[in-house]
């Protein structure tokens, strides 16, 4: 199936940003989700459940249409490399939660929107502008500052989250490229079902009956995930992966909602400071890229 054409007006690069920050603030919220149960429950039988809920709301909205775009995409090998590689952050990722402080696994995440600016560089030829590579680097500064990873060290647990963020940084390249001609529907489907036939068998060996709590909790992650999932893919129609990779860092808000909300975090003086740069970044980076889709659109 080809996309319909999305019409990319002036403020087209401010809606982009928007949906991305929301896409990303909404994963703030799953993942709290998800740390609330890491402990008591697999990390592949947490992915099996929450991927067939989101698995089953596209099918009660695309249906059978949505069924037979898959099946006559052309993209269905990108697609399954995307899948592939997703499905390798996850694992390496979220289990690290049990080995590492939430401020070491942030930093080490966060270096994803900076391996993503790079590759978009490389392989989309996107412009490697003043602006976004600045506001890369405050925005990463500004992470490394608010979590003060005092003592971190370079061992397996670290060497896998770093992995899991250069999946990512891959898969998001992916996405960018394959949302130029495929629905969002069939992109949140298809990698959700590809976890879904991957991890079942899996799960049955792992399987641990679910309290009521974990399973609203997992239905919660599935709901926030699949809409998140959704509205990443509609940014990346109107904006580059190098200015979505850097939207990124707008999660870092949520985290400390969350941690000071749930697990009583109190929050230092570093992470105001830190959080003040990575919002300092943003706004920059949405200022200078509307600027810049105004001064193309007025250009005869």
């Amino acid at each position: 199936m080809t996309a319909p054409s999305v019409s990319r007006p002036a403020d087209a690069p401010l809606l982009g940003m928007l949906f991305g920050a929301t896409a990303y603030s909404v994963f703030a919220v799953h993942d709290a989700l998800i740390k609330g149960i890491i402990h008591q429950y697999d990390v592949v039988q947490i992915l099996l459940l929450r991927s067939v809920v989101i698995a089953l709301v596209c099918l009660v909205v695309g249906r059978r249409q949505m069924l037979r775009d898959l099946a006559r995409s052309p993209n269905r090998s990108a697609l399954l490399l995307r899948a592939v590689l997703t499905l390798a952050a996850w694992w390496m990722y979220y289990p690290q939660g049990r080995h590492l402080q939430l401020a070491e696994m942030t930093t080490l995440y966060y270096v994803a929107p900076v391996i993503t600016l790079l590759l978009a560089v490389i392989f989309l030829k996107e412009r490697l502008t003043l602006a976004r590579t600045g506001a890369a680097a405050i925005g990463f500064f500004g992470v490394v500052i608010a979590a003060n990873p005092s003592g971190l060290q370079l061992g397996l647990p670290a060497i896998l989250a770093l992995s899991a963020a250069f999946c990512w940084a891959v898969a998001m390249i992916l996405m960018r490229t394959i949302s130029r001609s495929e629905s969002s529907l069939v992109l949140v489907f298809s990698i959700n079902a590809f976890y879904v036939v991957v991890l079942t068998p899996f799960a049955i060996w792992l399987w641990r009956p679910l309290e009521p709590l974990a399973a609203l909790s997992i239905l919660g992650t599935g709901l926030a995930a699949g809409g998140a999932q959704y509205l990443l893919i509609e940014a990346a129609r109107r904006i580059p992966a190098s200015v979505l990779g850097t939207v990124e860092y707008s999660a870092l808000f949520w985290s400390f909602v969350f941690g000071f909300l749930f697990w009583g975090e109190q929050p230092a003086f570093n992470v105001y400071a830190g959080a003040g740069l990575v919002v300092t970044a943003g706004v920059l980076l949405a200022w200078s890229e509307q600027r810049n889709r105004r001064r193309v659109i007025d250009t005869p």
